[in-house]
């Protein structure tokens, strides 16, 4: 009789035993599993892939168009490397003039890539960034004279600011626009010198704030995007594209055309392959 109570006792605590050990491996699956889905929803889910971002349409290709870009135009002395100076400015406008080019604006390049509409032959859009105020005092002069359109990328943060760089008052640009040549379009808010190390709430406020303002200060609609210091991956692209612009530009030089989607598009930088722009446009066009 006493044999068969040890034996009793001795099942209850075995199996008091392995109800402890599984109700402690259920918990710490449940914690496994708790921080795994923790980690799930903190690693961002891409909205898109590379393949998904929206692209030109087909056939948009077969036409050649080139997208220029400039910096500061200044008098004589240049104050960085990437400066452009008056008489070389004078002389490329010169020969896109001479060269039978047809100086498009973006919302023309834009309706090309998305509905297809023809383009005048030799096409080149005139871009420039950071709204330095040597645009206004010298290319604008000689963007009027030849009758030829342009966009400003603009970060609005520094706008009527002075940096290292003099950059354009809202008055300045308002003027420009109001010549009906001149559009101005988003380069952020801040100029981050490396956008890809922003988180996404960070680079959804350099966008959105940079639209609203030139919206509230020009009233006119903010579509075009242009990534500063050209750093971009498919995040900061995706980014661009949720936050309700149309259309973006790198500095990677090609046929606008035939870029890989509508958030990069090719652009010459003019300060190292302007001659190269025209000659590309003008051989596609031979």
């Amino acid at each position: 009789m006493r044999a068969f109570r040890y034996a009793v006792l001795w099942a209850s605590i075995c199996c008091l035993f392995v109800g402890l050990w599984l109700e402690v491996g259920a918990v710490r699956g449940e914690l496994h599993h708790g921080v795994h889905r923790r980690e799930m929803f903190q690693k961002k889910t891409p909205l898109l892939s590379e393949a998904m971002l929206p692209k030109p349409v087909p056939g948009a290709a077969k036409q050649f168009a080139a997208v220029l870009v400039w910096h500061d135009i200044v008098p004589k002395t240049k104050q960085v490397w990437f400066d452009t100076t008056l008489s070389t400015f004078r002389r490329q406008l010169e020969l896109i003039h001479r060269g039978g080019f047809h100086v498009i604006t973006l919302r023309q390049l834009y309706d090309h890539l998305t509905k297809g509409t023809p383009l005048p032959p030799k096409p080149i859009a005139l871009t420039f960034d950071d709204n330095n105020q040597g645009i206004y005092y010298y290319a604008f002069p000689l963007l009027r004279r030849y009758g030829y359109p342009a966009t400003l990328f603009v970060h609005t943060g520094y706008v009527g600011v002075t940096t290292d760089k003099r950059h354009n008052t809202w008055d300045m640009l308002r003027t420009m626009v109001q010549s009906g040549l001149i559009d101005v379009q988003s380069l952020t808010q801040s100029h981050p010198e490396n956008i890809l190390l922003l988180s996404d709430k960070q680079i959804v406020k350099e966008l959105v704030n940079s639209r609203r303002s030139i919206e509230l200060h020009l009233g006119i609609p903010v579509y075009a995007f242009v990534y500063p210091c050209d750093k971009h991956d498919l995040r900061v692209a995706e980014d661009v594209y949720r936050t309700g612009y149309k259309i973006a530009f790198t500095e990677d030089r090609g046929n606008a055309c035939a870029s890989p989607n509508l958030y990069l598009v090719h652009r010459y930088a003019a300060i190292l392959c302007f001659d190269q722009a025209l000659s590309d446009v003008a051989h596609a066009w031979h």
